[in-house]
């Protein structure tokens, strides 16, 4: 497409609502213009077109036949842009199109898959790709909307909003303390007597340290552990089976607290926090459906996950 001279359109724009008010104070009023710069738009659009477009008069301004030639010509072609403007303003505010979504693994599974059918239900002209991958990647150029995960976030030019604070919390099943028995303090866990499930930091490509956190004390520990895994579902499926003690994210697990599938072993030391955060490519101009989704993830981790009022209105609405 050519280039278009935003002057020209300016000029013409003052021209149709100088045909359609019959004078330069009320285009002027219309435009939020001053009567002079209308009578100065035309002037100059006059100059460049080498030709007069109005006749003005003590009662009344008229164009002439150049100009109503002209004014017929352009006119629907400004109402299709006035038109365009409006409807591309309106679908900002509309929840429709695709939606591709970079999620954890491990947030998909606990808290997003079962309440995505309500979630389509309630937004059905939207089309929604989640897709379970360890890292963010380029969000843009892989074509991601927006992407979940959890730990802080890493130097980059995206927007990243935290949604949650998760408690890190070390875990067995009772047949693991049957068969090991139960350690009294996180120290315990060095013995050759205690077997520990190791998790991949998929940013270092090592196993997560495993460090217990009560207040301000923080407490590493040189574990033992013949079990090394990638994601965070096996991770937990073999400290149910009773296999190892595990370290979590309490997001997710709390049925299997309450119902004694799984013990936590140090009640006094779970203060660390693990956080959740959204990420997006633009700091202004979100779409609806971007920040849909976002309320959406907010009301699924529930009540005691609200974002504070401060993350909530600084996405753009």
């Amino acid at each position: 497409m050519d280039e278009i001279d935003s002057r020209l359109v300016g000029g013409l724009v003052v021209l149709a609502a100088v045909a359609d008010t019959r004078g330069f104070g009320r285009a002027a009023d219309r435009l939020g213009m001053t009567q002079s710069g209308v009578s100065k738009a035309i002037t100059k659009l006059e100059s460049r077109l080498g030709t007069r477009l109005v006749h003005r008069t003590s009662r009344a301004v008229e164009l002439t036949d150049d100009g109503r030639a002209l004014y017929q010509r352009v006119v629907q072609h400004l109402a299709g842009i006035s038109e365009a403007a409006a409807e591309t303003s309106k679908s900002r505010d509309a929840v429709h199109g695709r939606l591709r979504v970079n999620v954890d693994p491990l947030f998909s599974r606990m808290v997003l898959s079962p309440k995505l059918s309500e979630f389509l239900l309630r937004n059905p002209q939207l089309e929604l790709r989640i897709e379970t991958r360890d890292r963010i990647a380029d969000l843009v150029s892989d074509g991601f909307d927006l992407a979940v995960r959890f730990g802080e976030p890493t130097p980059s030019a995206l927007i990243s909003r935290r949604l949650f604070n998760a408690r890190i919390l070390t875990v067995a099943s009772p047949t693991y303390i049957d068969r090991h028995g139960k350690p009294d303090r996180p120290q315990d866990l060095a013995s050759e007597a205690h077997e520990c499930i190791l998790a991949i930091d998929p940013s270092t490509g090592r196993p997560y340290v495993w460090e217990f956190w009560r207040g301000n004390d923080v407490t590493s520990v040189a574990v033992n552990g013949r079990l090394t895994v990638t994601d965070a579902g096996t991770k937990l499926g073999a400290c149910l089976a009773g296999f190892g003690v595990a370290q979590v994210i309490e997001l997710g697990v709390e049925h299997h607290l309450m119902s004694g599938a799984l013990i936590n072993l140090f009640p006094n030391w779970s203060d660390e926090r693990f956080p959740l955060y959204v990420y997006y490519a633009s700091r202004s101009h979100v779409s609806a459906k971007i920040r849909t989704f976002i309320d959406f993830i907010v009301e699924s981790l529930g009540a005691e996950a609200g974002m504070t009022e401060e993350n909530s209105s600084a996405i753009p609405r």
